[in-house]
């Protein structure tokens, strides 16, 4: 093994904490207490019948965290410091507390300008996140080795996932106890709390000193990053993956529509939604985590990958036998979500940080997430294609393109620029 490996960056105990806590606490807010695949799409359901507009949900989440990452890439790539950005980009949570003081105060009275509101919010606290993101990622990878950033990673979902268990049990009884709109106030407050540790944390971070771009990196930064996707295959590949895999999100924000409107089930089974899908992403870290350690990333990703297509599958075959009979077992479409973005964390963007060169992990990081940004219409597409056919349609198409990206993943070669398990004699 390299030495590299062997000695461990400084400040390391005190950023293996930090980032944990902010792991758990961001997870626990922002996807256990409002998340966005569940809670999100029904609170948009209150107040609009629209398809298109519920799926705007994942658009706009989606677009504003994915699409402004290659110009932040940019901006801080050749920078000695990225915690500055990182930093800078934290002010967009206070958007949680904008849209439950809206609540609280009645504006849900006015749906139009609530809906208005509430999306220019989500789109802030994206875009803030976002920036965010680059620099996190970046000094991530700096803080914590490979080895022990599995760990991390793991470890983390899964004190999350069981926080987020107790928050999904509460998000239940919130949605079923008080009338709408104080249950989702409280239920946006509840967000913004949980996540001042997590803002506390990041700034109490220490920042590794920059890493020197090898000559690779140097000829890479010349010119357009663009060119990184014809260059590097296994780069290319990964975003291949990633793209097919993600247009799981055609269904998503309609689960939960399906499950109020075909199954009729009561708006207080959305927390058993959110409790199936944080309990799927515990169990998937602890098998993923050892998965990761014994055979290597690319099986994590491929483990996400069928995740992905086991969710529409289930839906369809629930639709297609009239929904009784499987409607109690609706919960696993939500499992199957946990899974997959357990293998986001752990697999997709593990293994894009091991690909990317040294002084270059910012570039490859926004790159990627602004390329991933075609993904901001699947929610919409999905919305109108489940208007003008069915969710027949809408589950069948998904399925049969997450399978194709399924295909893709059994492509992947060992990141060439990590030490993995898998090479190891």
């Amino acid at each position: 093994m390299s030495k590299d490996y062997d000695t461990l960056p400084p400040h390391y105990r005190r950023n293996f904490v930090a980032f944990l806590v902010d792991y758990v606490c961001f997870g626990v807010g922002f996807f256990s207490f409002i998340n966005p695949s569940s809670v999100l799409p029904v609170f948009v359901r209150q107040l609009t019948d629209s398809a298109p507009v519920i799926g705007l949900v994942s658009t706009v989440f989606t677009g504003g965290w994915l699409l402004p990452q290659l110009a932040v890439a940019r901006l801080i790539n050749d920078k000695p410091r990225k915690k500055p950005y990182m930093i800078a980009g934290l002010g967009g949570r206070v958007t949680f507390w904008v849209t439950a003081l809206a609540l609280w105060a009645g504006l849900s009275r006015y749906p139009a300008a609530m809906l208005v509101l509430f999306f220019v919010c989500l789109g802030v606290f994206a875009v803030s996140d976002g920036v965010a993101s680059v620099a996190w990622f970046d000094i991530l990878a700096r803080a914590i080795p490979l080895k022990q950033r599995g760990r991390l990673i793991g470890i983390g979902q899964v004190i999350s996932g069981l926080a987020g268990i107790g928050a999904a049990v509460l998000v239940g009884l919130i949605l079923g106890r008080y009338p709408f709109p104080n249950n989702y106030a409280l239920l946006f407050t509840l967000a913004g709390v949980t996540l001042i540790p997590s803002v506390i944390a990041l700034v109490l971070i220490r920042e590794p000193p920059p890493e020197d771009a090898g000559p690779e990196a140097n000829g890479q930064m010349e010119g357009s990053w663009l060119k990184l996707l014809v260059t590097d295959h296994v780069f290319r590949h990964l975003m291949i993956c990633r793209i097919l895999v993600g247009m799981m999100g055609l269904a998503v924000p309609f689960y939960v529509v399906y499950a109020a409107d075909v199954l009729h089930l009561p708006q207080s089974v959305v927390g058993g939604f959110v409790a199936a899908q944080t309990l799927g992403g515990v169990v998937a870290s602890v098998v993923m985590g050892l998965v990761n350690e014994r055979w290597g990333l690319r099986y994590v990703i491929r483990i996400g990958g069928a995740a992905a297509i086991a969710g529409p599958l289930f839906a369809l075959a629930v639709h297609l036998t009239g929904g009784a009979r499987l409607a109690q077992t609706y919960p696993f479409v939500y499992v199957t979500l946990g899974v997959t973005n357990s293998a986001w964390m752990l697999g997709f963007f593990n293994y894009l940080l091991e690909i990317a060169p040294k002084g270059m992990r910012a570039a490859y990081i926004g790159l990627g997430n602004t390329v991933m940004g075609v993904l901001t219409l699947a929610p919409i597409a999905g919305g109108w294609l489940l208007e003008a056919t069915s969710y027949t349609m809408l589950f069948g198409v998904t399925a049969a393109i997450v399978a194709v990206g399924f295909l893709f993943t059994l492509g992947l070669r060992s990141p060439r620029r990590a030490v993995m398990v898998e090479d190891q004699p």
